[in-house]
């Protein structure tokens, strides 16, 4: 499912906007002759794998991802049996370094489309979110542009 909420017109992230980040290359080390070898891997963290998002605000049923959220597994360096050179794991977090400035959720500013994330815990260069585009209706003449209609879901129901 995508999403239907943006900020700075980009989608937002959260466990259901289908957000894909992939990441090269995850270094890690690999066993093999000699022992043992840093091959290049490429990582992928999904969305779907979403932790630490928002506890009252939610978009299209789902918590939204803030600043310290993450997408707790990232995958494809499990080779790398010996771990990642700069993080010494496998399979770790991807986490967001980039997110909107100015609109906040909960007091943290909110992950979006393209934000750049670090995978495996800090051991790839960064990598943006990539995920479906906010689509949006156009404009019926007989608005007035000043006025914005704004549909807040509270998590208790009200």
């Amino acid at each position: 499912m995508s999403t239907k909420t943006g900020v700075n017109k980009l989608t937002v992230v959260h466990k259901g906007s289908s957000g894909t980040s992939i990441a090269f290359p995850d270094v890690c080390l690999t066993p093999g002759p000699p022992s043992p070898v840093p091959v290049p891997y490429p990582n992928i963290a999904k969305s779907s794998d979403t932790d630490k998002g928002t506890k009252s605000v939610i978009c299209d049923g789902n918590p939204v991802c803030v600043k310290d959220s993450n997408f707790k597994m990232s995958t494809g360096d499990e080779a790398g049996t010996n771990k990642g050179v700069a993080s010494g794991k496998i399979q770790g977090k991807a986490e967001f370094i980039n997110y909107s400035f100015d609109v906040k959720f909960e007091g943290k500013n909110v992950a979006r489309a393209f934000d750049m994330m670090l995978h495996n815990d800090k051991n790839t260069p960064p990598a943006p979110v990539l995920q479906p585009p906010l689509v949006a209706m156009g404009q019926s003449s007989n608005l007035d542009p000043e006025e914005i209609n704004l549909t807040v879901e509270w998590k208790d129901g009200n």
